[in-house]
């Protein structure tokens, strides 16, 4: 099977509460228990079917893939390359061209400009009565 009891459990513990909190405000306490208890004996089943489904799903898709008993012992499990390819070489020659070119980081930095985009809109030049009916105007509008 897929996963462990513990699915089973919370699938039951789910299915309890909704069945009892739901069933609460139609029956009485002591039948709302009742009803939760049956409620948490199908769900705890119903998890078994879920789960063997799930198991017959997955060892499927894994034989269609080769995974499984039938693979090659030595296709089993997976390997990383953890070791990178060496690129110090490439590293030295940008760094040595660099150096040729005179150009360094710092002068790189003294290039930078930050960004100064133009104006849209403006109220300079305005007449400050005239901003003043637009903003009442405005407040008018947000009060409907």
């Amino acid at each position: 099977m897929l996963g462990s009891i513990r699915w089973n459990l919370v699938l039951g513990l789910a299915g309890m509460l909704l069945t009892f909190f739901f069933s609460l405000g139609n029956n009485g306490f002591a039948v709302s228990c009742l009803r939760a208890l049956y409620a948490f004996a199908a769900f705890f089943a119903a998890g078994y079917l879920l789960r063997g489904a799930l198991q017959l799903i997955v060892a499927s898709a894994d034989a269609e893939r080769g995974f499984g008993p039938t693979a090659d012992p030595q296709e089993v499990g997976a390997h990383v390359d953890l070791k990178t390819p060496d690129d110090e070489s490439e590293l030295s020659e940008m760094l040595k061209a660099q150096r040729e070119s005179g150009q360094s980081g710092n002068a790189a930095a003294a290039e930078f400009r930050p960004l100064e985009p133009k104006r849209v809109f403006s109220i300079e030049g305005k007449d400050p009565e005239e901003l003043a009916q637009a903003v009442r105007h405005l407040a008018h509008e947000g009060d409907h």
